[in-house]
Order: C-alpha cells, then structure tokens, then sequence
C-alpha cells in the first residue's frame, strides 16, 4: 500500500511539473523548396522561377554540382559590364558564355552591342529556353551542346575514337601569336579547375588551345578555389599546392567582385567544418568570385622547357614536405650545390638552402629560380630526371595508339 501511494506521488508531482515548466518551442523546418520560393519572392525573382528545370531547384550535396546557372539580371549586368570593357579593347575575338542557362549574361551583352556571342549550354532543357535568341538576335547568336569548360573530357575522348569534338566547339575562334591579344573570352560559372589545368597541360606540350592562342576568362569560381590560385607559403598546403605554383607563374588574375552564392542554382548543404580548417581563415563559403583570368604574354621560361617544369613542379613539390637537396640530387646527381651556391643571377632566390629546407618553404619565383638552376647543370639533359619525362610520354603515347587502333574508324565509343 505504501509503495502504491509512492507511485501515486511521483507521478502527481511530475504531471505537475510537466504544466508548469515552459516547454521549449520547436520551430517549424523551412523545406528547400520553400526557401527557394521565399528568395526568388524577395528578391523580386519569381518571374524567372517558371522557366527553371526542376532538376535545379533541389539542394545537392557540397561541391557536387558540375554546373551552376545565374538566376540574377542584376548580378549578369554588372558581370557583362566586365566583358564588354574586354571586347571594346579587342574585337578581333570570340565572346562566349558557357553554362549560359537563361542567357542572362549573354541577353546584357548583346543589347550593349558585344556581337556576335556564342552559347555553350549542355541542358537540354536550357538548350529550348535559348533557341528564342536566335528570333531575337538573328545571325548574333550561335548555340553549342556542350560546355567548353570541359573541353579536357573532349580532347580524351577525341583521343579514344579520333573525332573532332575540341576542333568542332573551337570552331572559327582566330589563330593569333602568343604576345597578341586574346582569341577568346570566356564568362560563365567554373565550379571546378579543372579548365584551368587542361589549358595548363596544352600550353606545355602545344596541343588543342595552345595552337590557337590566350584564352582568356571572367569566371565565376568558388572562394576555395580562389583561396588555391590565392595562395602564398604561409597558407595550409590544401590551398598551397603544386597548381598553385603553376598558376601564378603562367596566368594573370584579378578578383574582380563577390556575388551571393544564392544567386547561382543548384543550392547544396554546407561544407563541413573540417574541410573548411584546410583553407586560409578568411574564405567565405557563402559567396562566389569572379575573377579575371589570363595566360601571361611574357612566359617565365622558353616554351621547350616548359614541359620540364611542369614534371618538375608536380613531381618535385609533391604535398610540399619534400626536401629540396635530397630530390633535386636523386634526379639531378651533382646538382644540389648549384642550389645552395647559385651560379645564376636571380630576382628571388630562397636564403640559405640546406639540406632540411622543404619545398613548400620557397614561393613560386623561387621554384623557378630553382629549376632555373637545374636546367642550366652541364649533366641536366641526360640526367634520371629526363629520362622519366621521356618515358612517361611514350607510355602515354603508346596506350594512346592503342586506344585508336582497337577502335573502329568513325565509330564514336562515348555512346
């Protein structure tokens, strides 16, 4: 009886506190595609909203989308403003916007005059919203399948099955010198570097874009990536990389301004914290860059060596712990006193190079200094170091060769 009156009591006091506690207040999970709506109704976008492929109005998971598409008049406006100052400065070019979308850019540049402009656009069912240009801007207008940004898959499958498809989405784009101006300007969204490393590899052995000329770019990139062109010796080595050596040496870039991230469809989920501890302090997930980019017209070393330089970086540099004396004397034998006793004269040249000093420790000017120094070493051209290169590209050579002579003339194996 005592134990039941016991019971009686506990659950009395606990329905008791249960009233007279404050129960917290559970708010109501906003659905992605509520926000979505809310976004476009607040930013007085919902006009455009009805002309979306459904495919993109749903969240993807970070740093999965191949391609983002401007859904901001505003925003394309002052991004033409940009690619119109270009054109004015040479029109002896091609203007492109590649993931056009709903051509916004393109739609800015043509009523400021910028013509002709050329499309690339892989969605077929942004490919329909983008035929009515044709009707508007008759002859101004040439459409492509394909994004040009992924001209690095194009160029391995033509490889594969010996088809034209980079001659064909470069078709009529001029052939200049190197020193002239640009043969092409390209705007548009670059979720990935991948285009920058395909114009990186052309350059060095002088194939596909390099035969014609400077591609230049105002893309719209990730502030991650940025943080990868960005990035100095004191940066974490996720940001400072072999690329990033590269990409100072042989290209030109300008932060130009900073969009919301918003503003460019699909949405994903946010990157996870740990990711985001591998980059500089100061990145801003939520944005995204455009950035003016160009190759230089004054190379920082002759085009024969600049293949070379690239095994170099990439070979050499590795994640940046590799010691510079230790690798520089298996590839290079002999070779480790030129770096710590310069027979060259520099602009920049690392202070004091021992035997523990790393790569990651010298800038990008001082790499070169150093490769400038290897190559200029009497036993440099028949040292293990070329040997590789050579190797490298007659296996590459070979299983090209392979690859077209078990495939059938005209037979296209994407498909």
């Amino acid at each position: 009886m005592g134990l039941k009156k016991h019971l009686l009591r506990v659950l009395k006091c606990g329905s008791q506190r249960s009233f007279c506690t404050k129960q917290p207040v559970r708010r109501k999970r906003v659905s992605h595609k509520m926000a979505i709506a809310n976004f476009f109704l607040e930013n007085n976008l919902s006009p455009i909203l009805q002309h979306l492929p459904r495919q993109y109005l749903k969240v993807r998971k970070a740093g999965s989308p191949e391609s983002l598409y401007l859904v901001c008049p505003k925003t394309a406006k002052t991004i033409a403003s940009y690619v119109k100052a270009a054109f004015e400065e040479n029109q002896d070019q091609i203007i492109a916007e590649t993931n056009a979308g709903l051509g916004l850019i393109a739609t800015e540049l043509l009523d400021s005059g910028v013509r002709p402009v050329r499309l690339y656009e892989p969605c077929p069912d942004f490919r329909l919203e983008l035929k009515d240009f044709g009707k508007v801007y008759t002859g101004q207008v040439e459409l492509f399948t394909k994004d040009i940004f992924h001209l690095h898959r194009y160029s391995y499958m033509d490889q594969r099955d010996s088809l034209n498809r980079v001659q064909t989405l470069l078709k009529n784009v001029p052939k200049k010198s190197w020193k002239d101006d640009p043969v092409m300007t390209i705007v548009g969204s670059m979720p990935r570097l991948t285009f920058l490393m395909y114009l990186v590899k052309c350059l060095c052995l002088q194939y596909d874009t390099a035969r014609y000329g400077r591609f230049q770019m105002f893309a719209i990139i990730r502030p991650r990536h940025y943080a990868i062109l960005n990035a100095t010796k004191q940066d974490v080595l996720t940001a400072y990389q072999p690329w990033t050596v590269l990409y100072n040496l042989l290209f030109d870039y300008e932060l130009l301004e900073k969009f919301p991230r918003k503003v460019f469809l699909p949405w994903e989920t946010a990157l996870r914290q740990t990711l985001l501890t591998r980059y500089p302090a100061n990145l801003e997930p939520d944005k995204m860059y455009l950035v003016k980019i160009n190759f230089k017209k004054e190379l920082p070393l002759d085009v024969e060596h600049l293949l070379k330089f690239f095994y170099y970086v990439k070979h050499f540099f590795g994640r940046g712990a590799n010691r510079v004396i230790p690798v520089v004397e298996k590839w290079i034998p002999g070779s480790g006193l030129n770096i710590m006793l310069p027979k060259l004269k520099h602009d920049d040249f690392f202070d004091e190079v021992d035997i523990f000093t790393q790569f990651r420790e010298l800038t990008p000017t001082q790499l070169l200094a150093v490769f400038k120094e290897l190559l200029n070493y009497p036993s440099f051209a028949n040292s293990p170091f070329t040997a590789m290169i050579e190797d490298d590209l007659v296996k590459k050579e070979t299983m090209e060769t392979s690859l077209n002579e078990a495939t059938p003339q005209g037979k296209n194996m994407t498909k």
